[in-house]
């Protein structure tokens, strides 16, 4: 008999990848978000208004905490900063399988969180693309859009 292919104590919680909102092109080192990333940051909160989160993670970024900041206001959730993939994969390992965590990050750092949950690659996020998000549910990624 070999290993199991599904062994249950590797289960980790729902997680929600998601890059941040929109910025602008001009290349600062820690933007806010545009008119645009403010409205795509308000559908964020209408989105995932009924998915029982629990835990969001954000890098010490502006655009990482605005992108989240309806949500985290409408459900009184202070988000965890952390800068580390590895530190955010270590915690979301420590939730319980039941749990629902939103991780709002960059193209550099959400397909590490990703492989670190025993997800599949992320395609490739560009540059000027905000409108993505994907859902990491055992093992199985989905793919979203949200926004204008």
């Amino acid at each position: 008999m070999g290993e199991p292919t599904h062994n249950h104590d590797d289960l980790t919680a729902t997680t929600v990848l998601i890059r941040h909102a929109d910025v602008p092109a001009d290349g600062e080192a820690d933007p806010s978000l545009t008119p645009a990333g403010l409205a795509r940051a308000q559908e964020l909160r209408h989105v995932l208004r009924d998915a029982e989160v629990m835990a969001i993670f954000v890098t010490h970024y502006k655009r990482t905490q605005e992108t989240v900041g309806p949500l985290k206001d409408m459900l009184h959730l202070a988000p965890a900063v952390v800068d580390d993939p590895q530190q955010v994969v270590r915690a979301i390992r420590e939730l319980p399988e039941s749990a629902v965590a939103v991780v709002v990050g960059h193209t550099n750092t959400l397909p590490e969180i990703c492989a670190g949950l025993d997800g599949p690659p992320l395609p490739p996020i560009g540059a000027t693309e905000f409108d993505q998000f994907f859902v990491l549910t055992r093992r199985r990624l989905t793919h979203l859009r949200y926004g204008a």
